[in-house]
């Protein structure tokens, strides 16, 4: 087998790695949360928004600004949430490509 064909192999591996990686990463889920989980947003790692839940309580006990940082704490938890599991599986296609190179 030429170095071409062996390069073409690798590449066509890794292609196949990267599309089960982006399925994976669709099908994944996030919840970011506040206020001890009485403000729950979840969202899948596309950005797809796919839920909210407020706790009932919290419209007697909150005032509308407040409501407001809590949604905005959630929101911001679940993409912080989202970011760091890509990270972590973008480290490991780094990871592939490293081995490739070699």
């Amino acid at each position: 087998m030429s170095d071409l064909d062996r390069m073409l192999e690798q590449a066509q591996a890794v292609q196949e790695q990267m599309a089960a990686m982006r399925d994976r990463l669709s099908a994944t889920e996030v919840t970011g949360t506040a206020a001890n989980g009485a403000v729950r947003v979840s969202m899948t790692a596309a950005g797809t928004f796919t839920a909210v839940h407020l706790n009932p309580n919290l419209f007697t006990d909150t005032d509308p600004e407040e409501m407001e940082e809590l949604m905005l704490t959630a929101l911001q938890d679940a993409g912080a949430q989202l970011r760091e599991m890509t990270e972590r599986r973008m480290g490991s296609l780094n990871e592939i490509f490293q081995s490739i190179q070699q």
